[in-house]
């Protein structure tokens, strides 16, 4: 018996009990990206399920489902979109309905699908992007993962960029046929011919890979890969999921699937399939599997015998298209018969005889009506349809005005060819398989075999023009002039590449946008979807001059409560801008003390971005001066004048310049005053801003220390006065009673004169003693008074 598997197929089988009828799990998938062929980048999406035949389970199954597509460089999310289903289940056809009835295997296929456009310009990255489909659950039973109940499927498909060194690139993922529903018989040597086909003639390569988990939990979710591999249990792996000797392989070139196994159970596996043009990778489909490994009986194996029915020990013939051969097998009226067309059961095949019109490779498998054993497979039968196979394919395009198609006709039998468009015979026209045209028409060929005389017609291929490139070139400012010191944009459109032209000489690159910098006229070439390229009209871009731009100085300003003042900048027409600023007009009363920036600024065109000068606005604080109106001082004393300065002063000039170490220091050294003397400080700041204060100093020759005071309430002479002391604001008076205790001290300075009292209570009459000291370089002068009463 031949092993025989699913697309995408999980079987859902446990070996010690029948699938429970109300149970439906995912079985398995694919998907299929197929090109419409319309227009570039439009695609009919195919999603198959494979489910287990369950009434009130498949009633539950969704009718519809989410894919995402990602891009593989980042697995940034490109689009979510829905398939729905296409119509009623089709069964799984078995080759032993016998034994799979008597194992209740029942199997459903479900398909899904949707049309999508996807822009070419958009998917462009060369690493490609990728379609997934995420669902469960898988069935319980199975053998060689863990967790089986708890893991879900993901089926995945890679496809390159779209757009291509600027042109569209055109390709549909592999397609694979019709499944068979078989189970396999342990020690047997299964095969089965895998393999799928390519539409566009890519090359198929074919490996053993680690099933894809769902990465989520939910049902059809959406999210970006990397996506999960399900766990082996110890002992399986990609080349070891069935155990056998030898154990479960994939041909990497024709995709047939081999094994004879040595253990009973239910194994999940996988095959990657990869797409390959001019050797270089270009994408990929993942098909998930499950085999049921079941001990056959022993029986006998049924030996079918087949002909074409009056043409024994011939394994072939040809006949005409319409014509139909009959295929005929020994009658037994206890074996099931079920015919195959390359490999593929036929649904409704199962009579000892068939009427065939189609071409392929007939065969029949024979099995017990009523014995679970191995079956028995007849030898191939070819036959060969005359046109079944004449197929139209076609490449080039035609554009608006320009352009060529060739088209292909194919046939596997030596044919002549008449080629047609819109029902008239081309004449003159060699007959070969292929043609040129550079005219629209629907096109067809019809063959004849040169031996029967057969005839067919192709199918048709609707050849039109596409409509006129319309290339524009729009500038990004409005306008086309570039500013000074600057470049201009220019963006065009109505392709999906273009070549840029200045003065007539290519420039620039593939790019939607060139940036001018400098006047000439531009044309742009703008090249579609199909190669097919619209030229623009010139567009002629100026050079705008550059913009010399002058501000007059602004004078500074003593304080905000001046007239507001017109500023002056050329040429006219510009922007002042800045505190205080209203129209051309500074008001240093709404800008506020400071140095304030204004700038002038003028466009050489509105869109441009403008020249500028910068101006200084200073609005000036007025100083002020903090100094005492008069001070005293003692003769050939040496101090400092520290007066407190505000609004910034830089310059200062004392008048007189006696006894002053500098006239023109903020804070002057008074050294040796000998005189009273007044002076004036006069201060500017740098914006010419004025503030004057005087000070008149009194010099006290002496200090006078009277020997006596009458502290008696009269008013006169009642506390010790001392003559000058204000000359020496540093000196301390202390007083001493008789027994030489304080009953005094000034502290610095005699602010208090001494009244006659200590704590509020009156001294007695008497002689007191006292200390002076005036500053400390002269010694400390030492006394008595007397205190009267």
């Amino acid at each position: 018996m031949r092993l025989f598997t699913f697309q995408l197929f999980a079987w859902l089988w446990v070996l010690t009990s029948p699938i429970t009828a109300l149970a439906t799990h995912q079985v398995g998938g694919q998907i299929e990206m197929v090109a419409i062929g319309d227009v570039p980048g439009h695609y009919r999406i195919i999603v198959t399920n494979y489910l287990e035949d369950g009434t009130q389970g498949i009633s539950r199954q969704s009718s519809t489902g989410t894919l995402g597509i990602f891009r593989i460089s980042d697995n940034a999310r490109m689009l979510t979109f829905t398939v729905q289903q296409t119509g009623l289940k089709a069964a799984v056809t078995y080759s032993n309905t016998y034994c799979a009835s008597q194992r209740n295997l029942k199997f459903v296929v479900w398909t899904y699908q949707a049309t999508i456009q996807l822009a070419p310009g958009t998917y462009n990255d060369t690493q490609g992007y990728y379609i997934s489909y995420q669902t469960r659950n898988r069935n319980a039973g199975i053998n060689n993962i863990s967790n089986p109940d708890q893991t879900g499927f993901t089926f995945y498909l890679e496809f390159p960029a779209l757009l291509q060194n600027g042109q569209a690139f055109a390709n549909s993922s592999p397609h694979f046929g019709a499944i068979n529903g078989e189970y396999v018989c342990i020690g047997d040597n299964f095969k089965f011919p895998f393999g799928g086909t390519d539409p566009d003639g890519d090359e198929l390569k074919y490996s053993m890979v680690t099933p894809l988990n769902q990465k989520t939990t939910g049902q059809n979710t959406v999210s970006a890969g990397p996506y999960p591999d399900i766990t082996w249990l110890p002992g399986y792996g990609p080349n070891n999921a069935i155990p056998g000797n030898p154990s479960l392989s994939v041909d990497p070139q024709t995709g047939e699937l081999s094994v004879t196994t040595t253990q009973l159970g239910l194994f999940v596996f996988a095959v990657k399939v990869e797409e390959y043009r001019n050797g270089i990778k270009i994408g990929e489909v993942r098909r998930d599997f499950q085999l049921l490994v079941v001990d056959c009986p022993p029986q006998t194996t049924p030996d079918p015998a087949v002909q074409i029915l009056n043409l024994p020990n011939i394994m072939s013939k040809t006949i005409c298209q319409g014509d139909s051969a009959i295929l005929k097998a020994a009658v037994d009226t206890t074996w099931n018969y079920q015919w195959r067309l390359d490999g593929i059961n036929i649904s409704g095949a199962t009579n000892p005889t068939l009427t065939v019109r189609q071409s392929g490779e007939y065969s029949l498998v024979v099995s017990q009506k009523a014995t679970c054993s191995k079956v028995g497979n007849s030898e191939v039968l070819t036959i060969t349809v005359i046109g079944n196979d004449a197929k139209l394919s076609v490449a080039g395009h035609l554009c608006a005005t320009t352009g060529s198609v060739s088209l292909y006709a194919t046939s596997n039998v030596n044919v002549t060819y008449q080629w047609y468009r819109d029902g008239q015979l081309l004449s003159g026209l060699p007959s070969i398989d292929s043609m040129q045209t550079s005219q629209p028409g629907k096109y067809w060929a019809v063959l004849r075999e040169r031996t029967l005389g057969c005839k067919a017609n192709t199918d048709t291929a609707a050849i039109s023009r596409s409509a006129a490139v319309t290339a524009v070139i729009t500038s990004a400012s409005g306008f086309n002039r570039i500013c000074p010191s600057d470049s201009l944009q220019l963006n065009a459109s109505g392709g999906i590449s273009y070549s840029w032209q200045m003065n007539g000489t290519k420039v620039g690159t593939t790019s939607s946008s060139y940036l001018a910098s400098q006047a000439a006229s531009y044309v742009v070439v703008a090249t579609d979807i199909f190669g097919c390229e619209g030229t623009s009209s010139p567009v002629s871009v100026t050079q705008l001059a550059a913009v010399v731009v002058t501000f007059d100085s602004i004078p500074g300003v003593c304080g905000p409560n001046v007239p507001a003042y017109p500023l002056i900048g050329s040429p006219p027409g510009g922007t002042f801008v800045g505190a205080g600023v209203t129209d051309s007009t500074f008001s240093p009363k709404l800008a506020g003390v400071g140095n304030h920036p204004i700038t002038y600024t003028v466009k050489a065109a509105p869109e441009c971005a403008g020249t500028v000068a910068t101006r200084i606005a200073v609005v000036a604080p007025i100083p002020t001066i903090q100094l005492a109106n008069s001070m005293t001082t003692y003769k050939g004393n040496t101090f400092t004048m520290n007066p407190v300065y505000s609004g910034n002063p830089v310059q200062y000039q004392w008048a007189s310049a006696t006894f002053l170490d500098s006239a023109g220091k903020a804070n002057p050294l008074v050294m040796d005053i000998q005189n009273d003397i007044t002076y004036t400080i006069d201060v500017k700041n740098s914006t010419g801003c004025e503030a004057k204060d005087t000070i008149s100093i009194t010099v006290y020759e002496r200090l006078f220390v009277p020997d006596a005071f009458s502290p008696n309430g009269d008013g006169v002479n009642d506390t010790w006065e001392l003559f000058g002391i204000e000359a020496f604001p540093e000196a301390i008076v202390t007083i001493f009673n008789r027994w030489g205790e304080v009953i005094y001290s000034s502290g610095k300075g005699y602010s208090n004169p001494f009244d006659g009292t200590l704590n509020g209570t009156s001294l007695p009459s008497g002689v007191y003693a006292f200390t002076l000291y005036t500053v400390p370089q002269k010694p400390v002068i030492r006394g008595s008074l007397m205190l009267v009463r």
